[in-house]
């Protein structure tokens, strides 16, 4: 079996996996188990890439809520939606990315789950040496006017280091400009000043227009961030597919005979998070059956099956966690089910 699971109370990915794993064992010895830590972003991503073996430095902005993934203009619940704000900066994970790519990496993952702004990535451009005929560390609302980007001294730095840019599934379409665009989406959700989105829509279109971007699916992810690192050779993913991609998680599915994900709560509304959809569409593609095992599990399995998963057990416990408890509770579970 393949264990992916997603953080469930105190447990981290791979500690996750790792104690569920010792679960299943423990109800059928003799049980092959591979661990795959997956993560959406933050310190856990990071966590997850580090277990796996991955040579890429990972950075985030500084200030970014380490427990935010994202979200900022698909809402769900009681998020706020995030509106337009024209002197948000990309800089302080411009300046984190300048710092690891003075080290010349193979591959730096630039994780902007959490990155709270709206300057189509102008203050990353900024902190790498990139310069305009406007201010690029002054957020949207400083590119009025902005006509050429002199991208040189950015490509300088960057050199062969391959760029790619973590962000929240949901925004993996997302465009940049115009009524599907990001300033629409998030100024619509937050009943923003329609001056303002107008304005700030131009801005973004012309610093695209600066840098020789075309929009496409997923430049208005991170509040257009995708767009600075695509004008320097770099690509979007998510967490969860970056790390199935690195583990080559595809190829140890095709011979496991079940895939167990998890979560901390699964509901209607969230899916679990990331990582059961990412499971749960390996599942399909591969024709396996997805379990998932989360502390809290409140939708029916009538509604599991609509995105791929088979059953979902609720092992209880508090947010608090630990292994030897995940796996003792987890061993019920596992003694349930037959494959």
């Amino acid at each position: 079996m393949v264990v992916c699971t997603d953080r469930i109370g105190a447990l981290a990915s791979a500690d996750a996996g790792a104690a569920l794993g010792r679960a299943f064992v423990a109800a059928r010895p003799g049980t092959q188990v591979a661990v795959v830590p997956l993560a959406s972003g933050g310190p856990d991503l990071a966590e997850a890439l580090d277990a796996l073996g991955h040579d890429a430095v990972v950075v985030r902005d500084p200030d970014a809520d380490p427990g935010h993934h994202g979200h900022h203009d698909h809402t769900h619940g009681d998020e706020e939606p995030t509106g337009v704000d024209p002197v948000s900066t990309s800089l302080g994970v411009g300046r984190a990315l300048a710092e690891a790519l003075a080290g010349r990496p193979r591959r730096v993952v630039v994780d902007l789950t959490g990155l709270l702004t709206h300057d189509g990535g102008a203050g990353i451009l900024h902190a790498l040496g990139a310069a305009a005929d406007v201010p690029l560390d002054a957020g949207a609302g400083g590119l009025t006017g902005i006509t050429t980007v002199d991208l040189a001294p950015a490509r300088a730095l960057v050199g062969d280091t391959e760029l790619v840019a973590v962000v929240d599934p949901a925004e993996l379409q997302d465009m940049l400009l115009g009524l599907r665009g990001l300033t629409s989406r998030r100024g619509r959700a937050a009943g923003t000043d329609p001056a303002l989105m107008l304005s700030t829509d131009a801005a973004l279109g012309a610093l695209a227009g600066a840098l020789g971007v075309p929009d496409a699916p997923g430049l208005g992810a991170a509040g257009g961030a995708v767009l600075a690192l695509a004008a320097l050779g770099g690509w979007a993913t998510s967490g969860p597919s970056l790390c199935a991609e690195v583990a080559q998680v595809e190829r140890t599915a095709s011979v496991a005979d079940v895939l167990v994900t998890g979560a901390d709560h699964v509901d209607f509304a969230t899916r679990g998070g990331h990582v059961v959809p990412e499971v749960a569409a390996l599942g399909e593609r591969t024709m396996r059956p997805v379990v998932v095992v989360a502390r809290k599990v409140d939708i029916s399995g009538r509604e599991l099956r609509t995105f791929g998963v088979e059953v979902a057990y609720a092992v209880g416990g508090g947010a608090d966690l630990g292994s030897a408890e995940l796996t003792r509770r987890a061993t019920g579970v596992a003694s349930s089910w037959t494959w």
